[in-house]
């Protein structure tokens, strides 16, 4: 039996979380020890405590040494890290699994001691106390990696990134592709250094402190997402922990000050509801309504996603049909969830009528709970879960999911399912409207996940329009069951999050200035604000830092948006700017960008970036 999804949910899979640790065999030698050490060095302390703002990042594969994470003297911005996957010598009560590390272990780890010398004790390159050069200019005498331009430093050779990456777990080839730091780029490289990216020598960085979560491989790898609210919960906890922690440093410095925190979260789904009832919307609605006594304001940002043109998304009323199409070769389960509106208690159960591509066809029973579907001849041709998600105060919505098994069976006598055309029509009496959402499915790259993603087929919903462009927020009233209106991020669905979408740095001619795969809300808003991800319609992504020194990569989509919208929010705050709630960041952002009419406003191409964006040519 399913329970109604709660709190008291998240606080046993918490307890569980030790056993998800890896094994302590996988520890390096020269593993850095837990500990409770400072937060930053001297160095990497805000100028003005007062005028600061601690920049949060949520992602997979943080490269947390590189070089626009530190200042001119080479130390970390980076205050506190969890490495969820990474191994640990040392287990603690706060950490169950994973490790984490401080601003002055990074700093350790590369060399640095506190006091602008290195770990060796030795004053480096002529620096003094502050960590500037001798002779007053921030950085002389280091390359990019921070070592001496002729070689180590006095006192012994600064480490370079890769072996602090080494040091702690994270280049291990067996691992597997995407699993660690050893590429040239990843996704929360090019988000990081979106949200709080800095030249070493710019003092603005040291005005963003940097707490970050790395979140697990395989919770990245499933996109489905079975895996990742538990971590992603277990993340927001820790940030949202470890700014106060950080806050009370600061305090120190300038009694009574309250630090804001911006937490960039450029992940997201494609299934789920969009009403703010997943427990990730709420416990970021609970944190921004009452962030706590040290905290000044608390944002949560996140993209709209990508999947506007993916059809995953449709409206059906009871007895009406769409077709669901499964890919071939899919080495992975798919699913599709059928959502009921709210309503006071369980009330009559979701029923459907699943056909296969041959004809063959079962209808899903009525209990609560897991169960399956079987045809005329008795065959089990998918598995399905009928629970009941609270909304609201005594409100409950009903959704019953449907898997079926890979269409590429792993062995021989395996179960398997039919390629083609599947039909799904929820039965008279069910409650409706109703919501269908297919879970994604697809391979993310640098991983060995063989998915492949299947969608929904309908006649009346072309993949282009007439002009053979991609077709934008649905017509009033819809021409088909399948929507494009509501293909927003599931993650995304609370009152507080702030909802940034992909626009174009060139519009369109015909003014169309909005990225033709954003994922579009409910009213067909491309969200809250929207900032550029692509040059224009076809020139797709902008050029982002790589992992280590000087790579860079050219990548797309709302997840580059949202750091954006992050950055420029954290400095805002940091200014003194009063921005409490979405409705005056969206005011704010108009009014700078002189969008006096704009429903919703852009950002605008990206400007002081340390490196070239690829946005401007």
């Amino acid at each position: 039996m399913i329970a109604q999804q709660s709190f008291a949910l998240f606080d046993e899979a918490v307890e569980r979380l030790p056993a998800l640790a890896p094994p302590d065999s996988l520890v390096p030698a020269d593993a850095p020890p837990a500990t409770h050490a400072g937060y930053l060095s001297p160095q990497a302390m805000p100028d003005d405590p007062a005028a600061c703002a601690i920049v949060a990042v949520i992602d997979h594969a943080i490269p947390f040494a590189h070089r626009l994470l530190t200042t001119a003297s080479g130390h970390s911005r980076v205050a506190a890290i969890w490495l969820q996957d990474a191994p640990a010598r040392d287990r603690r009560p706060d950490i169950a699994f994973g490790q984490e590390l401080r601003g002055t272990m990074i700093d350790a780890m590369r060399g640095l001691g506190g006091d602008g010398q290195s770990a060796e004790g030795s004053e480096a390159e002529g620096r003094g106390a502050d960590g500037r050069a001798a002779n007053g200019r921030a950085g002389e005498g280091r390359g990019a990696d921070g070592r001496g331009a002729d070689g180590p430093v006095a006192g012994g050779p600064l480490r370079d990134d890769d072996a602090i990456y080494r040091a702690c777990g994270l280049m291990n080839p067996g691992r597997g592709a995407g699993a660690d730091l050893s590429g040239a780029s990843s996704h929360g490289a090019a988000v990081a250094a979106l949200a709080a990216g800095f030249d070493p020598a710019d003092p603005a960085g040291r005005a963003h402190p940097v707490i970050a979560v790395a979140l697990p491989d395989f919770s990245v790898a499933d996109t489905s997402g079975s895996f990742s609210p538990l971590f992603l919960q277990a993340a927001v906890v820790y940030v949202v922990g470890r700014a106060r922690g950080l806050a009370r440093s600061l305090r120190a410095a300038r009694p009574g000050v309250r630090p804001p925190l911006v937490v960039n979260l450029s992940m997201g789904l494609t299934a789920g509801a969009r009403d703010g009832s997943s427990l990730i919307a709420q416990l970021q609605d609970a944190i921004a309504d009452a962030p706590g006594e040290d905290l000044g304001s608390v944002h949560f940002v996140l993209p709209t996603g990508n999947n506007r043109q993916s059809r995953t998304r449709a409206v059906l009323a009871t007895g009406q049909s769409i077709g669901w199409q499964l890919p071939p070769q899919d080495a992975t389960p798919s699913a599709v969830e059928l959502w009921g509106p709210a309503e006071p208690a369980p009330g009559t159960p979701m029923r459907a009528r699943i056909a296969l591509p041959d004809g063959r066809a079962g209808e899903t029973g009525a209990d609560r709970g897991m169960g399956h579907l079987t045809d005329p001849d008795g065959h089990v041709v998918a598995r399905t879960v009928l629970q009941y998600r609270a909304v609201g105060a005594g409100f409950v919505r009903p959704c019953l999911t449907i898997i079926v098994p890979p269409t590429l069976p792993p062995a021989p006598a395996t179960p398997w399912a039919p390629a083609g055309q599947w039909s799904l029509t929820p039965l008279p009496g069910s409650p409706h409207p109703v919501e269908v959402a297919v879970q994604r499915d697809d391979a993310v790259t640098g991983f060995r996940i063989l998915g492949r993603q299947s969608r929904l087929v309908d006649p009346a919903c072309p993949r282009r329009d007439a002009s053979g462009r991609w077709p934008g927020p649905d017509p009033d009233p819809p021409v088909s069951p399948i929507r494009r209106n509501g293909t927003s991020n599931s993650y995304a669905g609370g009152l507080r999050q702030i909802r940034v979408g992909a626009s174009l740095a060139a519009p369109r001619a015909d003014g169309v200035g909005v990225a033709p795969y954003a994922g579009l809300l409910d009213d067909g808003r491309a969200g809250d604000v929207t900032a550029p991800a692509d040059r224009s319609e076809s020139l797709r992504g902008m050029v982002v830092p790589g992992v280590r020194g000087a790579a860079r990569a050219r990548l797309s989509g709302t997840s580059l948006s949202a750091p954006q919208l992050t950055r420029w929010l954290a400095r805002a705050l940091a200014a003194g700017r009063p921005l409490p709630d979405r409705a005056a960041i969206q005011a704010a952002v108009r009014k700078g960008a002189g969008q006096a009419d704009a429903a919703v406003p852009d950002l605008g191409p990206p400007d002081a970036l340390p490196w070239r964006s690829g946005l401007d040519g």
